[in-house]
């Protein structure tokens, strides 16, 4: 099998995380980084074009931390703060696909946008497995033109080769499903911890299906009023685990939502639980690689 490497950046608190992965006969993690960036992708990015003026400005600061680090990939990734991304759940018609599907996509992101033209997103959905006779649900995803334009350039100016922009929550998946195989068939609820803001997500059977968003400083309650939400829903037993990511996750914290929630697998996310990394990734990091969650779990994800 022939070696290759990927790079993935995830954006939080100011700063840039970024995760490099070498996909070979094993997978292994090669580079850990984190710097600030001057850009605030959870602010800026409703205004992000190709011809941004701070665009040099953010491609000496990831080219700089890619140089420091001598990192050899030729892929690099990207994972977006879900602020200036439109997500949502929707139900769909079994009988909508194509073009009929696309443009009921449409119309649903113009209920919420009404006074920017279609034009200015990129809409992709996908299918989650819980399905009835009448309707599916699907999870949707709008992204400015915009900031896809920002990274293409951006990536370009590096001289390496885009292969995915996702969402923070999304990628971070791919993390956990990869690092906690053995829980997978149990529902586990899925934290991101970002600066104000908790991403919530449920997991089922291995696949997300549920996704909510809380703006709030208040992470405790915002996470018992998604696991009441959960409840109301469902109406099924409390999730089998909790598993938090991001920033700000301490251990008083994970004490202290374990106890509040009665949730005994209530952990931070080890990152690199079952993927090996090589020596050279700096040792603090590797500690606290909750934070790194999604830049490893876009660098997983080889073309």
């Amino acid at each position: 099998m022939k070696t290759a490497r990927y790079i993935g950046v995830s954006f939080l608190k100011g700063r840039m995380q970024l995760a490099e992965v070498e996909h070979g006969k094993k997978v292994l993690v090669t580079a850990l980084a984190e710097r600030e960036t001057s850009l605030d992708l959870a602010q800026a990015g409703v205004n992000l074009s190709a011809d941004h003026p701070q665009l040099a400005t953010f491609v000496k600061e990831l080219g700089g931390l890619i140089k420091q680090h001598k990192l050899a990939a030729n892929y690099i990734s990207f994972a977006f703060p879900p602020d200036p991304v439109f997500i949502n759940i929707i139900p769909v018609d079994t009988s909508l696909s194509g073009g009929e599907l696309k443009k009921y996509l449409e119309w649903e992101t113009s209920q919420y946008v009404p006074a920017e033209s279609l034009k200015e997103f990129l809409t992709d959905s996908h299918a989650l497995p819980k399905t009835n006779s009448a309707s599916r649900y699907l999870f949707m995803v709008s992204v400015r033109r915009g900031m896809v334009a920002f990274i293409q350039k951006t990536v370009a100016a590096l001289g390496l080769q885009l292969n995915i922009v996702d969402v923070d929550q999304f990628s971070s998946e791919k993390t956990l499903l990869v690092n906690y195989p053995e829980i997978l068939e149990h529902d586990i609820v899925l934290f991101g911890l970002r600066y104000g803001v908790l991403d919530a997500s449920l997991i089922h059977e291995g696949q997300m299906t549920d996704y909510r968003a809380y703006h709030t400083s208040e992470t405790k309650k915002a996470v018992g009023d998604y696991l009441k939400y959960l409840k109301a829903r469902n109406g099924s037993p409390p999730p089998a685990a909790m598993v938090l990511h991001g920033i700000d996750v301490t251990s008083d914290l994970v004490n202290s939502l374990r106890s509040e929630t009665g949730i005994r697998q209530t952990i931070a996310l080890n990152a690199l639980r079952k993927i090996p990394a090589t020596d050279k990734v700096y040792k603090p990091f590797v500690k606290e690689s909750y934070r790194f969650a999604a830049a490893i779990g876009l660098a997983l994800r080889a073309r």
